[in-house]
């Protein structure tokens, strides 16, 4: 139901802004554009053609914001990388993504560049925000914990986090971004602030709401330990080791080596039988 709902606000969205486009094609744009994200590689020809099966003779083109895509290639060239077009797209989704879910996962390995995805989101929306890893602390001193002796209350560092952030008086986004796998003893208790209730419900009782401008973004390299009540809380951006390459985005500009291509100088010094 949690998906359903996020493709029918992600199909009025659309319908809104172009009310004369047949709503047949709304739909399979929202499908489309909304599942794709968080689609491996691999599978991506299997979904395409379900869309068709679903959609026959249909072919809509994906909605693009020049306005966004202009702002992200500017990102990228003040961080003095090169202006990749499936980076460009990633940062478009996981943006499209924030504008529709309040928590969203970016999922991939190492090297894949999803801190290079958060970091130019982060660049264009500038919004106030901190970052922690909640594997480093225990459960206990995640959330907090009343002392078992005296009974005192022990306040968490993402409880803390949350209440600082909800008082703030600012108008613009605000982040908390947990890098760290997900693990059960910590991901569940975040359910109720994950769906619509969109509350932290304490120990001691006390609840902390997330504000309309408050977002969770969780930087993360599986998904194996969540349940699927979990997953179904959150959208997902799964950035592909295919999609976003080290050889594409972590490379400063061609011109800083001359006319030969950063890419090219690492495979010839590493000789990969590969390449």
């Amino acid at each position: 139901m949690r998906a359903i709902k996020s493709v029918l606000v992600v199909a009025g969205s659309l319908k809104r802004e172009d009310r004369s486009r047949p709503e047949e094609q709304v739909l399979m744009r929202a499908l489309r554009d909304f599942n794709l994200p968080k689609i491996v590689t691999s599978d991506v020809p299997i979904f395409l053609g379900l869309i068709s099966d679903l959609f026959p003779q249909l072919d809509v083109p994906r909605k693009k914001d020049p306005e966004l895509e202009k702002a992200v290639r500017q990102s990228v060239g003040e961080l003095r990388l090169q202006p990749e077009e499936n980076f460009i797209l990633k940062v478009t989704q996981l943006e499209e993504l924030l504008a529709v879910r309040h928590s969203v996962f970016v999922v991939g390995g190492p090297g894949t560049g999803k801190s290079q995805v958060l970091t130019h989101v982060l660049f264009m929306m500038k919004p106030i925000w901190t970052d922690m890893n909640p594997k480093a602390v225990t459960t206990d001193e995640l959330f907090g914990f009343l002392h078992p002796a005296t009974r005192e209350w022990k306040d968490g560092l993402f409880s803390s986090t949350m209440r600082e952030l909800t008082s703030v008086g600012h108008d613009g986004p605000k982040w908390i971004v947990l890098d760290g796998d997900i693990d059960p003893m910590w991901i569940e208790s975040l359910n109720t602030v994950m769906d619509d209730n969109k509350v932290l419900t304490l120990a001691s009782n006390e609840r902390i709401s997330l504000s309309s401008s408050m977002r969770l973004l969780f930087e993360i390299s599986h998904l194996k330990a969540a349940t699927p009540a979990t997953v179904s809380r959150a959208g997902i951006l799964y950035v592909n080791p295919q999609d976003i390459g080290w050889n594409d985005l972590n490379m400063p500009e061609v011109d800083v080596y001359g006319t030969v291509q950063p890419h090219t100088l690492i495979r010839q010094h590493l000789d990969y039988n590969h390449w």
